[in-house]
């Protein structure tokens, strides 16, 4: 679509809710004729912030004030509420998504795991201009696909701000899944600072936000459980690279209210359901830095769906969802009685919760909260401090080497050189991106050579997550419903690591920030080609590909799953067949909001 699809009309607040007129906002959300639940398709149109029905939507964009958690705050919003409006579109129609942006500042939406133009793909820089203020954007494309989505501003960081909201695509044709009723959550995580005021804070003080930190006490813990001798080894390990084992979550709750569906879990939102319906819940991550672990205490879920894309069903006890990523899971209350729904953030900082109940009002028992858990040796690669590319170890007391004059530091502020020897000249601004087997830093200080990659593991949930407790999905149980039509093998491989420095808060890919690429990754028009990730900091990574499918290479054949998003543990290797059939520049990066604007972001090419 061409630019012109941009006008300019200056709209006021009261044009706006003038019954939509300027605008032509007209759901039956807005209007407060929400439709009842239930249609023979099994569809649900109750959602807590209103639902705008395709293919032709118009959105107004503002800031304003909104209470959140009982508290008064400045969100932006969309169409009035904060998280967005669910968008529903029909598969195999065109939809037509008029966008005004009513803010000071430039915005964007970007419809997220669509397959679609890379003009409406909404990334500003990218193939697209952005929506300057007082403008109307007019998205249009051809609704290629169905499924669970969610739509986001990926201008600055606006997303932190509660510009999102859930996308859903109703199939073209009856799916094979059977269900009686729906209910969309999307979880978010909100914080009342201003969002670069939380970026500056990261960029200060390495760990701001954690204030679970080991004591003496955890200490004395660890030497009844592994000993003396494995603990002293541990903790002066970390100690030697200025880390900390608890380092799980950059932002925590300290600063963050988890919500779901725009609901604090004091605020208890209910997902309503009768005894003996089968229920299929969307679960969305539109948060902009928390991983959840979602359970539903007393229901076993199984999962149907990853990423908008059927899968076999696997039943579960509990799933963890990256950034971004999406579930959708089916479960069936025979009692008439209240479940709550669970969600709890990865470094156990807070949690999100609604209750799944027959009736409004209900509540159900919250579940004990899980421990901090601490990270260990898989965090540093298949083959512990000899695995692990030392990229984002700024910091680290190399005591014992000399004599570094010359020496770039830019990738490894704050680390002490002192007695470092006869590394004269040496330029370290692209450690970052070293493979693995080239160079590594042993727990000693000195130089490793002939390390093995890092390994995948798809078998295992991460970090915090007990495996003999309950039933939790890994990546290797997702299998696909039906076999991706392209079945060549690749033409060639594409290994990238993901680097950072935790101490300047740098993030990036191959140890270069995006401001310090000179242009864009390149894939070939329809080729098939094998994408490598190589993680080689302490943090997850879920790493997101505009315009184009990934299928995770977990085992299962010719059935490997489709994803958009992909989760990339501490220290893993990870690899994903990509069919490059979308022309066009597209976005490629770590869906952690600041991440990202830290540097973790590149642009692929495909010509």
């Amino acid at each position: 679509m061409a630019r012109s699809s941009i006008i300019s009309h200056p709209l006021s607040r009261r044009q706006v809710l003038k019954g939509g007129a300027a605008l032509g906002i007209g759901s039956a959300a807005a209007m407060g004729l929400t439709p009842a639940w239930a249609n023979p398709w099994g569809r649900s149109n109750v959602y807590a912030q209103g639902v705008e029905e395709g293919p032709e939507v118009s959105l107004a964009i503002r800031r304003e004030s909104l209470p959140i958690d009982g508290q008064e705050a400045q969100p932006i919003t969309i169409n009035g509420t904060s998280p967005g409006p669910l968008i529903r579109l029909q598969e195999g129609q065109d939809a037509v998504l008029r966008v005004t942006n009513l803010l000071d500042e430039p915005t964007s939406i970007h419809w997220h795991g669509l397959i679609l133009p890379p003009e409406m793909d909404g990334v500003p820089g990218v193939s697209f201009a952005g929506i300057a203020p007082g403008e109307t954007f007019t998205y249009r494309f051809p609704v290629r696909q169905n499924g669970t989505y969610w739509y986001h501003s990926h201008s600055g960081l606006q997303e932190q701000l509660g510009h999102a909201g859930p996308l859903i695509i109703d199939a073209a044709e009856r799916e094979p899944i059977r269900y009686d009723r729906e209910h969309v959550l999307l979880l978010t995580d909100w914080t009342f600072e201003e969002p670069m005021s939380v970026f500056r804070n990261l960029k200060t003080i390495e760990g701001y936000y954690n204030f679970q930190e080991r004591t003496i006490a955890d200490f004395f813990a660890d030497v009844r459980e592994k000993g003396f001798s494995q603990t002293a080894e541990m903790r002066g390990m970390w100690a030697q690279m200025r880390m900390s084992s608890r380092d799980i979550a950059d932002v925590t709750g300290s600063t963050y209210t988890y919500l779901l569906n725009g609901h604090s879990p004091q605020e208890n939102w209910n997902a309503l359901f009768k005894a003996g319906e089968r229920v299929r819940l969307r679960v969305i991550n539109g948060s902009a830095m928390s991983y959840f672990d979602v359970r539903i205490p007393g229901l076993k879920m199984t999962v149907v769906a990853a990423d908008g894309q059927p899968v076999q069903p696997v039943p579960v006890d509990e799933f963890r969802i990256g950034v971004a990523e999406t579930y959708d899971v089916l479960v069936s209350p025979e009692d008439d009685r209240a479940y709550t729904i669970f969600a709890e953030a990865m470094d156990r900082s807070g949690y999100a919760r609604a209750t799944l109940a027959p009736r409004e009002g209900m509540q159900a028992e919250i579940p004990k909260r899980r421990q901090i858990a601490d990270r260990g040796m898989e965090a540093m690669g298949a083959h512990g401090m000899g695995g692990m590319d030392h990229s984002n170890m700024a910091g680290m007391d190399h005591s014992g080497m000399s004599n570094m004059s010359g020496m770039d530091h830019s990738s490894m502020a704050g680390m002490d050189h002192s007695g470092m020897s006869n590394m004269q000249g040496m330029d370290h601004s692209t450690m970052g991106g070293m493979a693995a087997e080239q160079a590594k830093i042993g727990a000693n200080g000195l130089l490793l050579a002939g390390e093995a990659q890092p390994g995948s593991r798809y078998n295992q949930a991460g970090i915090g997550i007990d495996p003999d407790e309950r039933r939790v999905l890994v990546y290797r149980d997702l299998k696909a419903f039906t076999p991706w039509p392209d079945r060549r093998e690749p033409g060639r491989e594409l290994e990238l690591h993901l680097t950072g420095n935790m101490e300047r808060y740098m993030w990036s890919f191959d140890g270069k920030k995006f401001s310090e690429v000179t242009g864009p990754i390149h894939f070939v028009k329809d080729e098939r080609l094998r994408l490598i990730l190589v993680n080689d900091t302490m943090m997850e990574h879920p790493i997101h590909l505009h315009g184009m499918w990934m299928e995770l290479e977990n085992g299962q054949g010719e059935l490997i799953p489709r994803k958009h998003t992909i989760d990339v543990k501490p220290g893993e290797r990870v690899s994903a067949l990509i069919t490059a059939d979308a022309e066009g520049s597209w976005a490629f990066h770590c869906h952690l909001l600041y991440h990202m604007d830290a540097g973790m972001f590149r642009v692929v090419q495909v010509s």
